[in-house]
């Protein structure tokens, strides 16, 4: 990523996180078997591959980054840097560098969603995800009101709502609410069980967008079914879902039932015959009939 990038997302936080009163900022160390994990985390999947890189990260250099926790009836509940506490118990240790904070429910949402925005293997449902969770603590409203508003004020625009909507996503350093509204938000329209396998980095937002544009549900299920399976790319998942020609030629119809994606998931005695019947159709195509009928 972009060192600028890293820089306004950094500065983004900062400035967003000022807002939230810091009363106990020390660095303190904490068992990680007293440390529990709060309801509605921000990021839900984590890779295995790149969980275990950063267990052996910690393992030679320690965790470099405190995490984030608040006190909760005599236990720590943590806010932002699961990921970290993760690799850390992966890694064998039994305690934690954090920041402890005495924050409410609101404000701990706030830092979550804040910490999450900064990743950068971000993805487009976490960023709109987490965007709303930030703007509705900002303007002091539910999150299922965040795009009404939006909306809302992009037809009728309000000088002073619009004034501190400007405000939250200059300070966020990313793309305007209106651009958010009419594009990024998007994503949210996916159909459920997409957007369910997204949050559990199942798939990512290419394909999940090229299966959201199937509105036949029968069709759609079949496809995700298939993407899972067959790890079918966005064009695969494009010419699987387009309709058949009403009226197909029996030399494509050969040719479709071909593909080597067929091929390779048939047995050792279903290749055979398909090789066997390929035979015969070259014996008639090669033989006196055929010649005669492609010179005629």
């Amino acid at each position: 990523m972009p060192k600028t990038a890293r820089r306004s997302r950094a500065d983004a936080f900062g400035s967003l996180l000022g807002a939230v009163e810091d009363r106990s900022p020390a660095v303190q160390p904490v068992a990680l078997d007293r440390i529990t994990l709060r309801s509605g985390q921000p990021r839900r999947f984590f890779g295995e591959a790149s969980l275990a890189s950063l267990a052996q990260s910690v393992r030679e250099q320690g965790v470099l980054q405190p995490v984030l926790l608040r006190e909760v009836e005599g236990e720590y509940e943590l806010i932002a840097g699961e990921r970290r506490v993760r690799a850390a118990r992966l890694a064998g240790l039994t305690e934690i560098p954090a920041t402890v904070r005495q924050v409410s429910d609101e404000e701990a949402d706030l830092m979550a969603a804040l910490e999450n925005l900064q990743r950068e293997d971000l993805n487009p449902l976490d960023e709109v995800e987490a965007t709303l969770t930030i703007v509705s603590r900002q303007l002091g409203i539910a999150v299922g009101e965040v795009l009404p508003l939006l909306h809302a004020q992009r037809r009728a625009p309000q000088p002073e709502v619009v004034e501190q909507l400007d405000q939250v996503f200059a300070r966020l350093g990313r793309s305007s609410w209106r651009s958010f509204a009419s594009n990024k938000a998007g994503v949210l329209r996916f159909p459920a069980e997409l957007l369910n396998l997204m949050r559990q980095g199942k798939l990512e937002y290419t394909r999940a967008a090229a299966l959201a544009r199937i509105k036949d549900r029968q069709l759609r299920e079949t496809l995700i079914q298939r993407t899972l399976e067959e790890n079918l790319g966005v064009r695969e998942i494009a010419a699987a879902a387009r309709p058949a020609p009403a009226h197909k030629d029996q030399l494509d119809r050969v040719r479709s039932l071909l593909d080597q994606r067929t091929m390779a998931r048939l047995g050792e005695e279903q290749r055979k015959q398909v090789q066997h019947l390929l035979s015969e159709l070259e014996k008639v195509f090669t033989g006196p009939q055929g010649k005669k009928a492609r010179r005629s």
